[in-house]
Parts: C-alpha cells; structure tokens; sequence
C-alpha cells in the first residue's frame, strides 16, 4: 500500500510562495534536502530535530513509497515531500529568506557537456539559493566526485553571495547516507562542501502570486481536421516552448500538450476543448494537475488563436 500522507501537491494551492508555516502548522526553521532518494537521511534528521521542519524533493514514485513508509514508521510530523525537479521548487515554493538550510547528497553530476546548466553550479541555482536562504543560511553539498567537488567550491567561493565555511575530505556528519557508507567501505574518497550566503539575491519566478485557473473561451467553428493539423507542431515564444503530441476525439476534444519554461521545466498535461453554438472552453482537463506555467497558460490562448484563424 502506498503511503500518502506526506506528500502535499503545491499544484492545488492558492498561492505561490507557499506558506509553510500554514502547512506545517508552525513557525518553525525550514530544512530541506534536494534528491532524498530512500529517504533515510531525511527521515534521520528529522527525527532527531524535531524542533525544526523538513521539506524534501524528489521525482520517484519508488523514492516517494520508500521514504514515507520510514517516516510512518517514525510516527514523523516534521516532513513533507514535493515531487517535483528540487531546483524548480527551491525557486518557487520558497519565500526570500525563509530557508535555514538546503541538503544535496550525492546527486549525479551530469558530467557530459551539455549538461552544465543541471549541475548546482549553475548560475541559476546559486541565484535561487541567494533568494531563498535566510541570511547565514547554508547549502551542505556531498559528493564522491573530486572534480564536481572542486568546480562547486569555486563557484561558491567566487560568488558575491556565498563564502566557503568548509570544504573536508572523508567528512563525519551526525547522519550517514547510504552513498556514504558505501563508497567508506570501498576506500572511496567523499567530499563535503558547506556555503553559506553572506548576501542577499534576488530571482525570477515563475509561479509567483495567485494560482489562477487556466482556461480560455472564444468563438468560431472548430474542425476535426483544423484539430488534427495541429499534433506535432512546435511552438516557441521567448522561454515558452510547447508541441500538441496527440488530438483526440470521444463526444468532446482532448488535446495531449508538452511545454517547457526556461529551457528545462518539462510538463504533460491534457486540454479539454467542448462547445456548443459556436461557444468554445479550451482548459486543463480534470486529470491533469501540471503547475500553471507562463508556458502553460500561453498554450491555452495559442491553441485557440490557431483555431480561430
């Protein structure tokens, strides 16, 4: 049986940032860790802290199931989990300043060119944390990879934000991770880097303030055909890029969209299209609950822009 009560799903609130002092019914300090993967070290730090509160992001559903049953084996009340990429969610869901401290342990180092920009060193996830971080918070970064090791310290230590507090080899922390005793009994080297944000920065969001419903109506005749020609079809605007993969037909329309914001944040959802006397909605079908992107949202007016013309 999969066990649900950690998780919450940000998609259904009425605003962003979220206010996590009404999740959690507390004020309390925020932790949260970036790939919790079984959930061990999250679960073991928030136990033995269970005067702050934990936030987790992953994108297993095995990671989810083998996390929460941990947690409700630990009778757990400071956890939750969001499923969604840890990078968009530090951006997002997070308040300025409302982040005492942010755990990545062993991610994987997207070593191949190309894939820069996945890595913690980019520019804009040293942003988000510049944002998000309370002022001396920090990120604690581990990883069995030297030369990732080296590249994050440099790029924290040559940020206006941040400055170095440590960077330890074969390190002791108060939690293990299974990684790390792993790669202890190998002999493997680990490496721990801790930064901590000196000044304060500021980052776009794409979420930010009410979470409005995402629909559209408009007038005109729609064919199966006008409806047909649009699967497979790119469209780009700036950061917005979306393509309709499948247009389906039973009584109403069902259109399959996937849309990517920023160059990364990749999302599918359904569009339901029903009319009648010439009067369309086009709108996020009930089985769908992506977040309300700029990309989302321009797909919505796109499509019955094309629709009409």
């Amino acid at each position: 049986m999969v066990v649900v009560d950690y998780e919450i799903k940000p998609q259904s609130f009425p605003f962003f940032p979220l206010d996590w002092s009404q999740i959690f019914g507390r004020e309390s300090k925020i932790v949260v860790e970036i790939g919790f993967g079984n959930g061990e070290f999250l679960a073991e730090m928030a136990r033995k802290h269970p005067e702050k509160d934990f936030v987790g992001f992953e994108v297993s559903i095995t990671s989810f199931v083998k996390a929460q049953k941990k947690f409700k084996n630990y009778g757990l009340k400071n956890v939750k989990l969001v499923k969604v990429d840890g990078r968009f969610g530090l951006r997002e869901l997070f308040p300025d300043n409302s982040v005492e401290k942010v755990y990545v342990n062993f991610p994987c180092p997207w070593p191949k060119k190309g894939h820069e920009n996945r890595r913690i060193t980019s520019h804009d996830f040293i942003q988000t944390l510049s944002a998000v971080l309370e002022m001396d918070g920090t990120l604690e970064f581990a990883t069995d990879e030297e030369w990732y090791a080296k590249e994050v310290h440099e790029a924290f230590d040559t940020s206006e934000y941040f400055v170095v507090d440590s960077f330890v080899e074969n390190f002791q922390r108060e939690v293990e991770t299974r990684y790390e005793r792993k790669w202890k009994s190998q002999g493997k080297r680990t490496f721990l880097i801790i930064a901590r944000k000196v000044k304060h920065g500021t980052v776009k969001r794409l979420l930010e303030g009410e979470n409005t419903v995402a629909h559209v109506t408009f007038e005109g005749t729609v064919s199966w055909e006008k409806l047909k020609s649009l699967e497979g079809k790119v469209f780009k605007n700036k950061n917005k890029v979306f393509v309709v993969k499948r247009v389906y037909r039973d009584g109403g329309y069902l259109l399959k969209v996937i849309s990517t914001d920023e160059g990364d944040f990749r999302q599918i959802y359904y569009l339901d299209l029903s009319g009648k006397n010439g009067r369309w909605v086009l709108k996020l079908d009930d089985g769908s609950d992506p977040y309300r992107t700029p990309a989302i949202k321009w797909s919505l007016r796109k499509i019955a822009e094309e629709l009409t013309t």
